[in-house]
């Protein structure tokens, strides 16, 4: 099946190079990932994906169809591109097609903040609104978010405490852990000002 009509992006002003394939069709662009993401390039991964948020995505379409690899590395870039996203209004999705990489991925909860499709003819079909075939149980509810926020801030505070009373050697890790954690609300924190949840005042 021949790919669809896209037209390569060009570069802004100040001649930025595409480090991976981007092509766009409107403002959709579909970026193309290498078969192997881990620690040598997942920061070069993060860089690309952000750029081309940066430059007006909507869609930001993923192409990981030919990714036959992907480490916890890989997934953080995807989790930053998704943070940046989610700051710009931009709909991302994911075309992954290996089981493993696709593993890899549940296992880092991208399932429930992406959604993610098994090609990319699939990815690009999607509308903005719709939710990928059997991806239905990955659907946050608002009790379910509203519960996951709670959470994330009793985390937030009880490690606060800890930094606070903690030694000099556990002080480092548990300053990382703390700004994970808050990355992580703050990334949540804008869907969930969107959502209705039950009980709230309107």
């Amino acid at each position: 099946m021949p790919d669809p009509p896209f037209v390569r992006g060009r570069p802004p002003a100040g001649g930025f190079k595409d480090c991976y394939p981007v092509r766009w069709d409107g403002r959709q662009a579909v970026v193309v990932l290498p078969e192997h993401i881990g620690q040598a390039n997942a920061g070069q991964v993060s860089e690309e994906l952000l750029s081309v948020i940066n430059r007006g995505a909507d869609p930001l379409i993923v192409d990981m169809t030919g990714t036959i690899s992907c480490d916890y590395t890989g997934a953080d870039a995807l989790l930053r591109a998704r943070q940046r996203a989610v700051s710009s209004s931009t709909e991302v999705r994911l075309a992954v097609a290996d089981p493993i990489v696709r593993r890899t991925l549940n296992l880092s909860g991208l399932n429930r903040m992406i959604s993610i499709y098994p090609s990319l003819e699939a990815a690009i079909a999607a509308g903005a609104s719709a939710v990928p075939p059997g991806a239905a149980d990955s659907v946050i509810t608002p009790e379910a978010l509203r519960g996951l926020l709670d959470a994330l801030s009793r985390a937030e505070l009880s490690l606060r405490g800890a930094l606070e009373s903690s030694g000099d050697a556990a002080r480092p890790r548990i300053a990382e852990a703390l700004r994970h954690l808050t990355e992580g609300i703050r990334g949540i924190t804008p869907t969930a000002a969107g959502v209705d949840f039950p009980g709230r005042a309107g």
